[in-house]
């Protein structure tokens, strides 16, 4: 079975080029990969990097998108894998990655969705943490525990992406969320809590720190549409994100100065 990997790019130096090199490497073990990288209008250098290194085998487009959801929509449509994942351009794929994938699927053909450990790394590729997959691999776990899949080490069938419906172009932030669901309601989802198949790289400049709060915010909107219960696990750490964490923070600021300025009195 061959895999397609899509990444889309958008000024993605200066990490770009060990997401593609971790690609390419898979190959090494024997695994066929499709390797599309779609850059909506680079202006860091990405652009020409990708053209002075097409020994990696990527199929580079470079075309204006509606950002990172239709990008990806964009590749998945265009795909020929029989299998499917997607590793931004500041994440790397492990080595083998891919090949544990493909025995898991090969091994499990009721199988539509794989998922491994993605460890935290630093701007600088050190590693502070892991993600493990989520505990409970079912709809219902999926929706009432907030233990995602993690995204650079999922992979998932191209059929079953198909019968899921595929990615909401109207989703910008928890479009993975919502695509977890909608694949695991179509078969088993399988989980590899000992297997480390992707590096997930945690920078100011990631999306998903720049708009915690919005993801919150979407990511809460999935859910309820799937049917969280507001006592879920799920439920209650949304609704601390989005409603009283927004609420109690002017509050914390007003205490904090607050306390400075009763020291400096007292100190007078």
């Amino acid at each position: 079975m061959r895999f397609t990997v899509i990444t889309p790019v958008l000024n993605g130096m200066p990490w770009l080029p060990d997401a593609v090199s971790s690609v390419a490497r898979q190959r090494e073990l024997g695994v066929e990969v499709e390797h599309i990288v779609l850059d909506g209008g680079s202006t860091d250098g990405s652009r020409e990097w990708l053209l002075a290194h097409q020994e990696f085998g990527c199929d580079l487009r470079f075309q204006p998108d509606h950002g990172q959801t239709d990008a990806l929509a964009t590749g998945f449509a265009s795909a020929t894998g029989e299998l499917l994942g997607w590793l931004n351009s500041d994440d790397v794929l492990a080595p083998g990655a891919l090949k544990a994938a493909h025995d898991v699927f090969v091994a499990s053909p009721d199988a539509v969705m794989v998922s491994g450990v993605s460890l935290f790394i630093d701007r600088a590729g050190r590693i502070t943490g892991a993600m493990m997959p989520p505990l409970d691999a079912t709809v219902e776990g999926l929706v009432q525990m907030r233990m995602n899949p993690p995204q650079p080490s999922t992979f998932f069938r191209a059929d079953a992406y198909a019968r899921a419906g595929g990615l909401d172009r109207s989703l910008n932030l928890a479009m993975d969320v919502d695509l977890w669901i909608k694949l695991a309601r179509t078969g088993r989802y399988v989980v590899l809590p000992d297997q480390v198949l992707a590096r997930y790289r945690v920078h100011p400049g990631a999306k998903s720190e720049r708009l915690a709060w919005a993801s919150a915010r979407e990511d809460l909107g999935v859910r309820r549409g799937n049917g969280m219960r507001w006592r879920s696990h799920a439920g209650r750490q949304l609704f601390w994100l989005v409603y009283l964490r927004r609420i109690l923070a002017p509050l914390r600021w007003v205490r904090r100065t607050a306390m400075r300025i009763a020291s400096r009195a007292w100190g007078a």
